[in-house]
């Protein structure tokens, strides 16, 4: 680490954007490596089991370039972050009432443990009863299977907040949008932000399963034509996708986000 006058030295912006994008490489290398597998695995297997990669990234940039099939990726992003979105909202609203009472985070804890130990496929089924098949029952189960991962970060966040430091920073009457500031949000937002990681990712695959069994649109019911006609290369094509939009989200804004808010690393 770098000192002047006893304080860290904060590189320029594009010096720290140009170390985050050759941090990618390493992401980058595993993906070719598991590219590498994947091939192996067509050379050995054939292509009724696992197909080529050329030919599933083909499939890919033409489902991207068809009006109908582009619908259907979007559809699902459209209903994941509706769900997504909620499910945030929700979560971090009352993970951080729950985390600001002892007692509020006791009658709490044993619903978020039964939310959080039932299986996303019985908020499926029990979705497609109350709402039919369609957009409702997708958003239903994202919001319920992805909101008890932000309340207990949420929660967390509050209930480990250092209390000396907190009474401190009032006793000597600093600012609240100070306090704000430089206390409260870079603590609760260095909790929440890996979970936002994760909760970004399992929204966005519990979306196409929802779809996969509740819904005629989609990827997921793209991905149930493909498993009745035994098209391995669609089904292929569709998880590509898939992975290469959470990959995307990741590392084009959450993990900028986290390092952005990450205290520990400008320190």
């Amino acid at each position: 680490m770098i000192l002047e006058d006893g304080k860290p030295l904060r590189r320029p912006l594009p010096w720290r954007i140009s170390d985050y994008l050759w941090g990618i490489f390493p992401a980058l290398a595993s993906l070719f490596a598991t590219v590498a597998l994947w091939q192996y695995g067509h050379a050995q297997l054939g292509a009724m089991l696992i197909p080529a990669p050329e030919t599933v990234f083909a499939r890919a940039a033409n489902i991207l370039a068809d009006g109908a099939e582009r619908l259907n990726v979007l559809l699902t992003l459209q209903r994941a972050a509706i769900g997504i979105s909620l499910a945030l909202t929700i979560g971090i609203g009352a993970g951080l009432i729950a985390g600001s009472s002892r007692t509020l985070a006791l009658l709490a804890r044993p619903i978020n443990t039964v939310l959080l130990g039932t299986p996303p496929i019985i908020w499926v089924v029990l979705a497609i009863f109350w709402y039919n098949m369609g957009s409702t029952s997708v958003i239903f189960t994202v919001i319920i299977t992805t909101l008890p991962l932000v309340f207990a970060a949420a929660q967390m966040s509050v209930m480990t907040l250092p209390v000396p430091l907190a009474e401190m920073l009032y006793s000597y009457r600093v600012p609240l949008t100070r306090r704000l500031k430089a206390f409260y949000l870079p603590h609760i937002l260095r909790q929440l932000l890996p979970a936002l990681i994760v909760a970004v990712g399992t929204g966005l695959k519990i979306t196409v399963m929802a779809e996969l069994l509740g819904s005629n649109d989609g990827i997921g019911s793209a991905i149930a034509s493909a498993r009745a006609m035994l098209d391995t290369v669609d089904v292929m094509a569709h998880i590509v996708l898939i992975v290469a939009i959470i990959m995307s989200i990741e590392y084009g804004l959450l993990e900028p986000l986290r390092r952005l808010f990450d205290v520990t690393r400008r320190q």
